[in-house]
């Protein structure tokens, strides 16, 4: 029967309590003060405080301890003089020539064999009719029509693709094979196979010759000279780039292992849960289940869940490095206002629409924009001060041996993964 904020504070205590009234509204207080109290003390938390109130009384100071997990500090390692083993950046002509051969390949057609006694190849497209059966009986998706392959493609089993090789248009076969582990159907794993098989039209790629139009429709190059020429700058500034990746890849690798460096596990919680949801969103907007594509690269829950694990404790060490590497060598990496300007600049000339580029100029004018600016110029000197201080000694050549396992990555390759940072 009270207007809203005038009860009589006599009525709340009847009610409720005056020591939890009292609780609540220190519950409150606490909670609006606490990112000016981080702030205040200049920490980093990695995880939600521990709180104990010693003194909620009426008319007196509020008296809290908080116990707050933060992140920790690291002794920084030597980190100047790092040996590591440079690529190569040169660029050979079998390079150039296949990179040729993929451009060329992108404009090809298909063209069909007229000669009826022309057998099929490797990499000739072929459309075929097929039906599967194990112990007689006709397999789920193991029948098609019409369906278009190009030999050795790996589309399908490739014992069931060179089994097509030397059929002529027209001709009918039976392949029987051993089916892989692989497949949909793990229970039909190791069992043979029966496939009845028709091939209704083989048609052979036609790559364009270089030409004056072909040089017109890639990038209007003036002769096949040029047009090459540019293919090996290019080439070589991917060279550069990997090169660089290369050394910055074993300096971390160096140093986090001369460091030490132990993730903490709240930090590795949150990083993993972040992950996670990334990948479930991916294959949402994919429309794809989560359960249907692990089956689909062969791998369980449980190997899913330990890489992404093992990946966000990579990450929280990579973090945990390079912000104590960002302090020590604070004065060296430090951008000045001329590259802050010039990153803006190179940001803002990414977009194409007149208004997206005001849209990206207005929040990089904001604090956090130019703060972000900041962080990245910083990050990239940073690495470029490693790079030139590390100790480059030749590639030497590996032995033959078993060959490495990349580590599962849900949004892409490894090798395409940015530094991670809490704030990203």
């Amino acid at each position: 029967g009270f207007r809203q904020g005038k009860i009589p504070y006599q009525v709340i205590d009847v009610n409720y309590g005056k020591q939890y009234v009292l609780n609540e509204a220190a519950s409150i207080t606490l909670s609006e003060l606490y990112p000016q109290i981080i702030n205040n003390a200049g920490i980093k938390p990695i995880d939600y405080p521990k709180i104990e109130f010693n003194q909620i009384v009426e008319n007196k100071p509020l008296v809290v301890e908080m116990a707050i997990p933060t992140e920790p500090e690291i002794d920084i390692p030597k980190h100047k003089g790092v040996e590591v083993t440079e690529l190569s950046t040169e660029v050979k002509d079998k390079e150039v020539e296949n990179y040729v051969d993929d451009i060329r390949n992108k404009y090809s057609t298909l063209e069909p064999v007229e000669d009826e006694e022309k057998a099929a190849e490797m990499k000739d497209h072929v459309t075929i009719d097929f039906t599967g059966r194990v112990d007689g009986k006709e397999l789920e998706d193991g029948k098609a029509e019409d369906f278009v392959l190009e030999i050795g493609s790996k589309t399908l089993t490739p014992k069931f693709e060179e089994a097509l090789i030397g059929m002529k248009k027209g001709d009918e076969k039976k392949v029987k094979f051993e089916l892989p582990e692989n497949i949909k159907r793990r229970d039909l794993s190791g069992k043979e196979a029966e496939f009845e098989v028709k091939l209704k039209e083989i048609k052979k790629k036609q790559m364009p010759e270089i030409d004056e139009n072909f040089l017109k429709d890639i990038g209007d190059y003036e002769s096949e000279k040029e047009f090459r020429e540019d293919i090996k700058d290019s080439l070589t500034e991917q060279k550069k780039q990997q090169r660089k990746n290369n050394i910055i890849g074993q300096i971390i690798d160096e140093l986090i292992a001369e460091a030490d460096i132990t993730a903490p596990r709240a930090m590795v919680d949150n990083r993993v849960k972040q992950l996670d949801e990334e990948f479930e969103k991916n294959l949402n907007a994919q429309k794809v289940n989560k359960d249907n594509y692990l089956k689909a690269i062969n791998m369980s829950e449980a190997d899913f869940n330990k890489q992404l694990r093992e990946r966000a404790e990579r990450e929280i060490k990579e973090y945990l490095l390079f912000s104590a590497l960002e302090k020590k060598e604070k004065d060296k990496i430090e951008p000045k206002e001329e590259e802050i300007e010039k990153e803006k600049k190179n940001v803002i000339d990414k977009y194409q629409k007149e208004e997206e580029k005001e849209k990206i100029k207005n929040f990089l004018d904001t604090p956090q924009g130019k703060e972000n600016l900041i962080t990245s110029i910083r990050r990239r000197n940073l690495i470029d001060l490693l790079v030139e201080n590390a100790k480059v000694v030749k590639e030497k050549k590996k032995k033959p041996g078993k060959k490495e396992k990349n580590l599962y990555v849900p949004e892409g390759k490894s090798s395409d993964k940015k530094l991670w940072t809490p704030n990203q």
